[in-house]
C-alpha cells in the first residue's frame, strides 16, 4: 500500500504551530528573566537603604553633638561631633550620587556603586541642646539598563536621637564646619592643633 506524502497545507500549519509555540515561549521567558531582574533591583535598593539607615543611625547616636545643622533648620550635611578625638569632626553628605563621610582628614563612601543616593536631607529636630535628635531622608535608586531602562527608587527615613558621653567640648577649639561658595570645609586636630582637612564635600 503506498503511503500519502505530506501535504503542503499540513507543512504550513506544522510550521505555523511551531511559530506560534517558539514566540509564545519566548515571551514568557523574558517575561520571567525581566520580573527577576526587577525583584533583584528591589531587592539591592532596599537591603542598601536598610544598612546606610543602619549605618547613619549608629553614628548618630554615638555622637556628642549635632554640629551642623542648627537646632529647628535643615540642610544636605550632618555635621557631628564624636567623643572619639580621631573622628572629629564627622562630616556625612552626598557627592554626585554617592553618600560620603568624613572623619577628620579622611573622606569614603558609605554607599554602594550598585545604587545611586540623592535628596539627602538632614533635619536638626532637638528641642534643646542636651535633647539632641535629627530626622535623615534620602531616597535610593538603581536603574538597569535593559531595552526598557528599569528604575526603582525607594524613600528612607529615621528619627534619631543622640545618647552622648556626656563630652559637650570639642578635642579642640576649631571653627565650627561650613558652606561656603558650594563647598564645605573643615578643620580637624592634631595634637590640639586645628589643621584644615584637604578634603571636602558639596553643599547647597
Amino acid at each position: 500500500m503506498k503511503r500519502s506524502g505530506t501535504t503542503l497545507i499540513e507543512l504550513l500549519l506544522f510550521l505555523a504551530f511551531f511559530g506560534l509555540s517558539s514566540g509564545v515561549l519566548l515571551a514568557f521567558f523574558f517575561m520571567t528573566s525581566e520580573q527577576r531582574v526587577r525583584q533583584q533591583t528591589i531587592a539591592t535598593v532596599e537591603q542598601s537603604g536598610v544598612q546606610l539607615i543602619q549605618t547613619l543611625t549608629n553614628r548618630i547616636r554615638s555622637s556628642e553633638r549635632i554640629l551642623d545643622p542648627a537646632i529647628g533648620t535643615a540642610g544636605d550635611i550632618l555635621a557631628l561631633q564624636l567623643a572619639d578625638d580621631t573622628l572629629y569632626p564627622t562630616i556625612i553628605g552626598v557627592s554626585g550620587s554617592v553618600l560620603y563621610v568624613g572623619e577628620a582628614n579622611t573622606l569614603r563612601a558609605m554607599s554602594s556603586s550598585n545604587v545611586t543616593v540623592s535628596n539627602f536631607i538632614i533635619r536638626n529636630t532637638s528641642s534643646a541642646e542636651d535633647l539632641a535628635s535629627v530626622l535623615v531622608e534620602f531616597d535610593v535608586t538603581r536603574t538597569v539598563p535593559l531595552t526598557i531602562p528599569l528604575e526603582y527608587t525607594r524613600k528612607f527615613e529615621a528619627l534619631v536621637p543622640l545618647f552622648p558621653d556626656d563630652q559637650p567640648s570639642a578635642p579642640c577649639s576649631c571653627a565650627s564646619p561650613s558652606c561656603s561658595d558650594g563647598i564645605y570645609s573643615w578643620s580637624y586636630c592634631i595634637d590640639t592643633v586645628c589643621t584644615d582637612a584637604t578634603v571636602d564635600l558639596p553643599c547647597l
